[in-house]
């Protein structure tokens, strides 16, 4: 034991991160991490070492990638987005959907998705870092995104307000996740409702990004943002149902009740995303064929029956639309491995969608762009360089993934916050009934029989149980008489009017709560 004021040793030092013991003396933590490893067992072992090598490949793409004036990229004057931008876009959305499946059970109380907690916050913050990081390479130095989103705002701009917004959702995402391990539920509550809200408004915004552009008819329109979001919420659910398949099979923490109502949850949010993107994907086809946008029609033509018609109907629609939808409505494939099948093909077709709408924009130009005008089509191909990239974000998502799964506590949690709507709807129904019943003693002593009116009419007159239930529009001691009624003197308080309390009597509380 150390005295007073004495210093102690690094050796014996430690961090708390996230509820794990974390030893600050590099000495012991090498000493820690090469024990874990020979624990580890060779699966997992060839695991890590396999997404270790893909995330080296992509850091060694992204150095080559930062220099300013190396033509390392595949974009060019005609196609000036590639696949990074796919790939941002592909990873930002789905952090959007991650927290839009997950808010059921944190936000609005859904037991059935409370074990989506934990694992999905972790998830989210990975995805988002990697999406920035797939951003800030495309600038070609990371710096500009400093300066162009902090040093130079631009309110009227879209793209300034998805990296604001994007930014922020980060930062709740953070504060998610440090309140969820740090035992702070009420932080946690409000960081869980604010990250919901922003997982709708901020690929809304990415939507209007590219619906906003006039002059790329493929991508103009209102239903674009609309399609964002249905597309983020299909892709986190298909994540998520990866996931939970693993936790299920593994028997990770949790995984009782995870197997029993995660898992048939996530299938029919599954099932619900698939409809809702098919519908949207008809939607935007036929009004591509049916327009008379410049442009719109070749672009449209290109994903049906031109050089994007061989993954459009394989991919997209077969393996992304149709396997998955089939896997979910056969009875005999509703299975945990059928909804692995369902989820990987859901998650495939949305970055396929992705490809294509990003795509379909550039391929069938217009005007002119830089002297040289394609016929019929522009041509792009990914470069090594972009793939690398991409494939190292998506293992360090799964790296990154797969260490919390080993050292973090995912369990659900014992101790839920969630804004529930039974107990407000039940007060506002005591409040209004304890007002229409002091109205009616006020009119009752006036020797009025009242007609209910407005408000009151439409509750209790339609309502089998009459004006018990009704409501009031005007608080009690204000309330108005009816027209031609004497108004009554203050009275005794032996004659006073029934207050509040009086009027909202047990047997009252108790109609009302039913």
């Amino acid at each position: 034991m150390t005295g007073r004021g004495q210093a102690i040793p690094l050796r014996d030092r430690s961090l708390t991160f996230l509820g794990t013991q974390v030893p600050l003396d590099p000495r012991v933590l090498v000493v820690a991490a090469v024990a874990d490893v020979r624990t580890m067992p060779r699966s997992l072992k060839a695991w890590l070492a396999f997404l270790l090598g893909v995330i080296a490949m992509g850091g060694v793409a992204a150095l080559i990638a930062l220099p300013p004036g190396w033509e390392v990229f595949g974009t060019s004057p005609t196609v000036e987005w590639g696949l990074l931008i796919i790939g941002y876009v592909g990873f930002a959305i789905t952090t959007s959907g991650l927290c839009l499946a997950s808010s059921l059970g944190t936000v609005f109380g859904v037991d059935r998705f409370r074990p989506l907690e934990k694992r999905h916050a972790i998830l989210a913050v990975l995805c988002l870092t990697s999406a920035f990081g797939i951003i800030a390479l495309d600038l070609h130095w990371p710096v500009r995104l400093v300066f162009g989103a902090v040093l130079s705002p631009s309110p009227t701009s879209p793209m300034w307000w998805m990296g604001v917004f994007y930014g922020g959702y980060l930062c709740l995402l953070l504060v998610e996740v440090w309140s969820m391990f740090s035992d702070h539920p009420h932080i946690h509550q409000w960081a869980c409702t604010l990250a919901a809200f922003m997982a709708i408004v901020a690929p809304a915004t990415l939507g209007a990004v590219f619906g906003v552009l006039v002059a790329r008819s493929y991508w103009n329109g209102p239903f674009t943002p609309i399609l964002m979001v249905a597309s983020a919420f299909l892709s986190g659910v298909a994540l998520l149902g990866i996931v939970f398949y693993g936790v299920v099979r593994l028997r990770r923490p949790g995984f009782e009740r995870a197997g029993r109502l995660a898992v048939p949850g996530l299938r029919g949010l599954l099932g619900l995303g698939l409809i809702v993107v098919s519908v949207l994907l008809a939607r935007h086809l036929v009004a591509g064929l049916d327009g008379d946008g410049r442009g719109l029609r070749e672009a449209t033509e290109a994903v049906l029956a031109g050089p994007l018609a061989i993954p459009f109907w394989a991919i997209r629609v077969g393996i992304g639309l149709a396997l998955p939808l089939l896997l979910i409505v056969v009875p005999f494939t509703r299975t945990p491995n059928g909804l692995l099948v369902a989820s990987v093909g859901a998650l495939i077709g949305v970055f396929a969608d992705r490809w294509l709408f990003v795509a379909a924009g550039q391929i069938a130009p217009v005007t002119a762009s830089a002297g040289v005008v394609s016929n019929p089509y522009a041509v792009y191909g990914p470069s090594p360089v972009e793939v690398a990239i991409v494939l190292g974000a998506a293992a360090f998502v799964a790296l990154g993934y797969t260490l919390a799964e080993r050292y973090l506590d995912l369990r659900e949690s014992d101790l839920h916050f969630a804004w529930t709507l039974t107990p407000a709807i039940q007060r506002v129904r005591v409040t209004r009934l304890a007002l229409y019943e002091a109205a009616l003693a006020r009119w009752s002593r006036a020797g009025v029989e009242p007609e209910p009116e407005g408000d009151v009419a439409s509750v209790a007159g339609d309502d089998p149980r009459g004006a018990p239930i009704a409501a009031a529009a005007v608080a009690s001691p204000d309330v108005a008489a009816p027209p031609g009624a004497a108004v009554d003197p203050p009275s005794a308080p032996d004659e006073a009017a029934p207050n509040d309390d009086a009027v909202a009597s047990p047997s009252v509380l108790e109609e009302a709560g039913e």
